[in-house]
């Protein structure tokens, strides 16, 4: 089965992308108010932060019947993500797990 890769829109990905900006904005921090040559707790923030956005890209997914979310285990779906719009090369998906949870997903699909 072909894995689709997404980035979480709506309410869950304003919260989870907050955190891991939460991240870099600490590293930058870090990074400017310091004196030395080499900050050591910087770059340790700045490679958390990119194995943190690694870690993101891999373990977000939807196969035809689960869902993947970095911050949940996988869930399996009755219905497969419906196709709301559509631009260029972007397309947002709904996936509708239960009557309260509804998740909207950016993917990104090639030229044909």
């Amino acid at each position: 089965m072909k894995k689709h890769h997404f980035i979480i829109l709506g309410r869950v990905g304003i919260i989870y992308y907050s955190w891991l900006l939460i991240v870099l904005f600490t590293t930058l921090t870090l990074a400017y108010e310091s004196t030395k040559a080499v900050n050591w707790p910087a770059i340790c923030f700045g490679i958390i932060f990119l194995l943190l956005v690694i870690y993101t890209y891999l373990a977000s997914y939807w196969t035809k019947m689960i869902l993947k979310l970095p911050f949940k285990k996988k869930i399996n779906c009755q219905v497969a993500p419906k196709l709301r719009y559509t631009w260029q090369f972007f397309n947002v998906y709904e996936i509708k797990i239960s009557t309260l949870q509804t998740y909207y997903l950016l993917g990104i699909s090639k030229f044909n």
